[in-house]
């Protein structure tokens, strides 16, 4: 199939100039999968709806140069460069419409809609709700975090494992269940189960917040047969494996917790249901532990073998294992290690399921039958014993009813959803025939709850299809077809790979130490922040003009042009120039040791003398990061401000010394220097403060782009929230980030830093470490832009 083709079955565009795919609004591309168990390095993208998808560098490649802008024909070739092989646009075009379209990620139009379809699996959660809102549950993990600190976990376990010790050899079992006997013991137990089971939740979300991500709500629902609790902690998928895994059992690690908590209490008070709440607290750990379905053992075991989608593998699996049957690309494309942990699962987890659906399905109908009579007694029991003047028994035959009805209820969704997939199944063959046995077909995106029992919130799209295997296959015919030459000695083929050394923390010491003989390479976050340096140092096509804009004052406009300015002048090697554009008295050059006297007027009315970089020079400060700033004029003598023309003389003459131009404007957006600014302008930084009334006010600035000819601006704009040190009680600022990352190419939260605060001179170095990793972040989405020529005409 053509290109051309594809574009006549599309009705979203017009045909003339071709196809200018874009990405979903509102994605996030967060970066290679850390601990990934697949030869080939996978990259994590964040849909809008919170879905995580997991992408082979092809795809992703595709994703990240996806701008709507750009026409198939010059798309491919840009993915070619940066993957390293040649990708035929026609073969471009398939993967959208066959992988990242249905995914939910490209669209092949510029604004055509991008269904993200959600997949409906077995054994999934059903009737669920919300017990804890995000905000909440984010409160929560703040205030437990530190129980993950090591020294606490280590006094943790030790407690545990000293009074299962004592309980064990000085109770009998009649002794640690001795409360069970009477209704009001019962009631207690269960009480504290319950409690237990829902600090369980605390431990996940406490885990994700301890690693640096952000937890969401806390839900209850039924799993199969059971009631059920989950806590949305997807965004750790942007954690490394250390820190999965610590989410992953930071639940159990809180049931050890509140076994401690119970322990401490029983020996103070000597209350008995307290010793059936540890034993019974025990038995949950193990049945948390267990891989075969969805509770923390699978999501553990698939941290650990880097597939964090285990059921998508056992059809691929079972396939391979059969007599005659070559191996499936999506088993073959795991590591060695990770295929066997995966293979081992589903030789144990396929035949569990089997026998324990089928003894279910077999002892149905007599469950049936005892459950209309079993529940019947209970109830009519339950009236006796109210009436008896007897509550605690009559609540109990209550639970009793209640404990028998749910696993008639979540059998029966069983049940239906098992009809829907097979009605589904049958009528997907159907319509494809023979091409869906031969087509590779991406799995649809799942639900966004990674701890939700059934449910999958990772979807694994690759590339590994004919068209793949064409790039590959004009790769090798290339190299087949003429004897090697110099060509060949290149670094990556003739040199073995160096691992970087450590800059930071007891690798470093220890690389130190041992004089450079013992590289144990850098840690997970340093890698990423090199990854994010690499995206900083994107090449420029020509100079760059990137103008700060804040409609309301006190937003922090100065401070976000200069910190960006500092993060984009040391990190690469042009020259990078902040121009005070502010009319009305700007304090940029307040900001930096000032070296010249000079202003923009000054360099406005001796510009003719002016024909080297040395030359203009004398009219910078020049900051330590090699920042350099122009001043705005601050005489209180002035009675009229630079106006449209001059701004964009003054631009002008700085597009031919300097790389980067960074333009700190007023508050004015209608003033005629602004508007005369943005005429010039590549790119906008929004600010906004943590405020309501300033989140308002920036998305009117949007807006007003928008209705004025500048809709390219807003696509590729990078929004900045610069927070306070107390943030608002009621402000949603979550909701204000999705909204300006729905409609700008990035949106960055800059924390608080009391190093601003001042309102001197202020460098890199004075900045805490968050803080400079967000301007870094706000750096490399601006860096993202550069690729995109505002004013090509393609």
């Amino acid at each position: 199939m053509t290109a051309n083709e594809l574009v006549d079955r599309t009705t979203a565009g017009p045909v003339q100039g071709g196809p200018r795919p874009s990405r979903a609004v509102g994605l996030r591309l967060l970066g290679p999968y850390e601990g990934s168990g697949f030869r080939e390095e996978r990259y994590l993208v964040e849909r809008a709806d919170r879905q995580m998808v997991l992408l082979t560098k092809l795809l992703y490649l595709i994703v990240d140069h996806a701008d709507g802008r750009t026409s198939t024909d010059l798309l491919a070739d840009r993915v070619s460069r940066a993957y390293g092989q040649r990708l035929d646009p026609n073969d471009l075009v398939q993967l959208i419409h066959d992988k990242l379209g249905p995914s939910g990620l490209v669209a092949l139009w510029n604004g055509a809609p991008v269904g993200q379809r959600r997949a409906d699996p077995l054994l999934a959660l059903s009737v669920r709700g919300v017990l804890l809102p995000t905000a909440a549950v984010r409160v929560v993990a703040r205030v437990f975090a530190p129980f993950f600190h090591r020294p606490v976990v280590l006094g943790v376990l030790t407690a545990v494992v000293a009074f299962d010790v004592w309980m064990v050899s000085n109770l009998a079992s009649s002794e640690v269940f001795a409360a069970l006997i009477e209704p009001a013991g019962v009631l207690a137990v269960l009480a504290l189960l319950l409690a237990a089971t829902i600090f369980h939740e605390f431990g996940h979300a406490a885990g994700c917040s301890y690693g640096g991500a952000k937890p969401g709500r806390i839900g209850v629902g039924i799993y199969l047969w059971i009631p059920a609790f989950y806590t949305n902690v997807t965004n750790a998928y942007r954690l490394d494996r250390a820190g999965r895994l610590r989410t992953d059992l930071g639940g159990v690690y809180f049931n050890a917790v509140f076994i401690v908590a119970a322990a401490a209490t029983y020996l103070w008070t000597g209350w008995a249901p307290l010793l059936a709440v540890v034993a019974l607290s025990h038995l949950e750990i193990v049945q948390q532990l267990l891989p075969v379905v969805r509770f923390d053992g699978y999501y553990i075991l698939g941290d650990l073998a880097g597939v964090p989608n285990l059921f998508g593998h056992v059809r691929p699996i079972m396939r391979s294992l059969l007599p005659g049957h070559r191996g499936d690309r999506s088993v073959v494309q795991l590591k060695l290690r990770s295929r066997v942990i995966v293979t081992a699962w589903v030789l144990v987890t396929v035949p569990a399921l089997i026998i324990g659906f089928g003894l279910a399905a077999w002892n149905a109908p007599r469950y049936l039958a005892d459950f209309w009579d079993r529940s019947s007694e209970l109830a009519a029991g339950a009236r006796a014993l109210f009436s008896a003047g007897q509550p605690g028994a009559a609540t109990l035959a209550v639970l009793s009813l209640l404990a028998i009805t749910v696993p008639v209820i979540g059998l029966s969704l069983v049940l239906g959803r098992s009809v829907l997939h097979v009605n589904r199944l049958l009528r997907a063959r159907h319509a494809a025939g023979e091409a869906a046995r031969t087509t590779p077909v991406p799995p649809s995106a799942e639900d966004e709850h990674r701890t939700a029992p059934g449910e999958e919130p990772v979807s694994s799209v690759d590339s590994s299809s004919d068209h793949q295997t064409r790039i590959n296959g004009a790769e090798s015919q290339l190299v087949a077809a003429a004897p090697p030459g110099a060509a060949a000695f290149t670094e990556e083929t003739m040199l073995r790979r160096r691992v970087p050394p450590p800059q930071h923390g007891w690798r470093h010491g220890l690389y130190f130490a041992t004089n450079g003989r013992v590289n144990v390479g850098p840690s997970v976050a340093e890698q990423r922040e090199q990854e994010r340096i690499s995206r900083v140092r994107t090449p420029l096509r020509g100079p760059r003009r990137v103008v700060t804009l804040s409609r309301k004052g006190g937003a922090g406009k100065t401070t976000t042009t200069l910190m960006l300015g500092h993060t984009l002048a040391v990190h690469r090697g042009d020259r990078v120039v902040a121009l005070d554009a502010n009319p009305d008295a700007g304090s940029l050059i307040y900001r930096v040791r000032r070296e010249s006297p000079a202003t923009v007027t000054s360099l406005l009315g001796e510009r003719e003398l002016i024909t080297k970089y040395a030359d203009l020079r004398a009219y910078t400060s020049q900051a330590p990061s090699r920042l350099e700033v122009i001043a705005s004029d601050d005489d209180p003598r002035i009675s009229q401000a630079l106006g449209d023309l001059d701004y964009r003389a003054a631009i002008g003459l700085l597009t031919h010394h300097y790389n980067l131009i960074l333009v700190d404007t007023g508050t004015g957006i209608l003033d005629s220097a602004v508007q005369g600014i943005l005429r010039e302008a590549d790119q906008v930084v929004v600010v906004m403060p943590p405020a309501l009334d300033g989140a308002r006010v920036a998305a009117g600035t949007l807006d007003w782009l928008d209705q004025h000819g500048h809709e390219d601006l807003v696509t590729s704009a990078v929004a900045v929230i610069n927070t306070t040190r107390g943030r608002p009680r009621w402000l949603q600022l979550d909701e204000i980030e999705k909204h300006f990352s729905a409609r700008c190419a990035g949106t960055v939260r800059i924390p608080w830093d009391p190093a601003l605060e001042t309102g001197a001179a202020t460098d890199l170095d004075d900045l805490r470490p968050a803080t400079r990793d967000a301007y870094l972040e706000l750096a490399e989405l601006v860096a993202d832009g550069f690729s995109v020529d505002r004013w090509s005409t393609q």
